[in-house]
C-alpha cells in the first residue's frame, strides 16, 4: 500500500454526540473521533501513505498507520489498486441513493411480534392522524355523473388492447367517460374496519396499509361539458374542484419536456403523494418505497380502465417536479408530484395497436 484516498462519495450525518459516516455497502454507521476525521480529510483525493503519516508527526506514526488500516477495512478510505469496489449501479446513481437503499432494506414490520399492538396504540394515542381525503372547500365544484358507464369489454380484450398511446384524435372525451375513469382509478368503492387505525378505504388499486396517499389533479382540455382548467378530484365527493383556468396545453408542455403525449390527449392527470398518510403509520425509511408502488398501482388501474372505455392511456414520470407542484399549489414538503397520466381518443383504426406501433424487422428479432 503506497497511496490512499477517500471514496468519491461518503454519506455523513450530524448527531448530538458527533459526526457519523455511513459505511459504503453496509447498513451501518460509525462515529469518528476528531483525530480520525483529520486523517480522512487529509487523505483527500489521494496521498502517499508515508506523506499522510508524516503530516501528523513521528510520535503518531504507528497510530496513524493502524487508523488507516481500520478505515480501509471499513471502506472509509480506499487504495487506488481496485479496493474501492463500488458496483457500477451505485456509481451511476450515487452514494446518497445507495445509502437510502440500504437504510430501506429489512424493515421490521413487527409481524406477529408481541409489541405490535402496543406500537399501534402508541401511534394512534399521539394523535395527528392525517385526513383520509383532501378537499378544497372554497373551490367551485363540478359534480360528476353518479351513473358511471359499464365496463363491458371482456378482460382478455382489455389486456390485449392495453398499450401506451402517444397519438390522439381531436375528438372530445365525454364527462361520463371521465367520471367513470376517475371513479375506478381514484375513488373508494367501499369501506372496511381497520381496527386500531380506524376505517379504511377499499379502492381498485392496492395501497400500503390502506392509506391511499395518492391524490389526482385533472387538467381538462377537451371534455364535453367541462370547461378547460385545472381541477382537483375529490375522491370523497366524486366531484371536480376548480383550482384555476390558466392551464393550457402550452403550459403543460413546458412542464413535461414537450412530450406531446403528456398534453395532446383530452386531459392530463397529475398524481401526487400526501406523504404523511404513509409516514404517520409507517415510520421507517422503507416506507418511502410505498408511494412508488402505490403510484404504479394507480397508474395501471387508470390505463386498464381507460382501455375498457375505448380511450388511449399514456403515463410518464418525465416532468419538472418543482414546477408541477407550483402549478398544483402544493407544499412539496408535505405533498409531491409522483406520476403523470393522460388519455384521449386514440388515433388509428387498429383495435390492438397504437397508430405509431411498428413491428420490428425480422433481422432485429433475436
Amino acid at each position: 500500500m503506497t497511496k490512499v484516498r477517500r471514496p468519491e462519495q461518503l454519506v455523513c450525518r450530524w448527531l448530538p454526540d458527533g459526526l457519523e459516516l455511513g459505511l459504503p455497502g453496509r447498513r451501518q454507521w460509525v462515529r469518528l473521533s476528531p483525530d480520525l476525521l483529520k486523517v480522512v480529510d487529509k487523505a483527500g483525493s489521494g496521498i502517499e501513505l508515508d506523506e499522510l503519516v508524516v503530516a501528523f508527526g513521528p510520535e503518531h506514526e504507528q497510530d496513524v498507520r493502524e487508523a488507516v488500516i481500520s478505515l480501509i477495512r471499513l471502506g472509509i478510505l480506499v487504495t487506488p489498486d481496485g479496493a474501492d469496489t463500488t458496483p457500477a449501479l451505485w456509481e451511476r446513481w450515487g452514494a446518497v441513493a445507495r445509502r437510502f437503499h440500504l437504510e430501506a432494506r429489512d424493515a421490521n414490520y413487527l409481524k406477529d411480534a408481541p409489541e405490535r399492538a402496543g406500537v399501534a396504540d402508541e401511534i394512534v394515542a399521539e394523535g395527528g392522524a392525517p385526513e383520509a381525503f383532501k378537499e378544497y372547500p372554497g373551490a367551485p365544484v363540478v359534480p360528476l355523473p353518479r351513473r358511471i358507464l359499464p365496463l363491458d369489454m371482456p378482460a382478455d380484450e382489455v389486456f390485449a388492447r392495453r398499450r401506451t398511446h402517444r397519438l390522439f384524435t381531436a375528438d372530445p372525451v365525454t364527462l361520463d367517460q371521465l367520471s367513470t375513469l376517475l371513479f375506478h382509478s381514484f375513488a373508494p368503492h367501499r369501506f372496511i374496519s381497520g381496527g386500531t387505525f380506524g376505517t379504511q378505504q377499499c379502492r381498485v388499486s392496492a395501497s400500503a396499509g390502506g392509506r391511499h396517499e395518492v391524490e389526482a389533479y385533472v387538467v381538462a382540455y377537451n371534455i364535453t361539458g367541462l370547461p378547460p382548467g385545472l381541477y382537483h378530484y375529490s375522491a370523497a365527493r366524486h366531484c371536480l374542484e376548480l383550482l384555476g383556468t390558466d392551464a393550457p396545453r402550452e403550459r403543460i408542455a413546458d412542464l413535461t419536456y414537450h412530450q406531446e403525449a403528456s398534453y395532446q390527449g383530452a386531459f392530463t392527470v397529475f398524481t401526487t403523494a400526501v406523504a404523511n398518510r404513509l409516514a404517520w403509520k409507517y415510520r421507517h425509511p422503507r416506507a418511502y418505497r410505498l408511494w412508488m408502488y402505490d403510484a404504479g398501482h394507480y397508474g395501471q388501474t387508470f390505463a386498464l380502465a381507460a382501455t375498457a372505455l375505448g380511450l388511449g392511456p399514456f403515463q410518464t414520470v418525465a416532468f419538472a417536479d418543482s414546477q408541477v407542484e407550483q402549478l398544483l399549489g402544493v407544499d412539496p414538503d408535505e405533498e409531491f408530484a409522483v406520476y403523470l397520466l393522460s388519455a384521449g381518443v386514440p388515433d388509428g383504426s387498429d383495435r390492438l395497436h397504437p397508430s405509431d406501433f411498428a413491428f420490428p424487422s425480422p433481422s432485429a428479432v433475436g
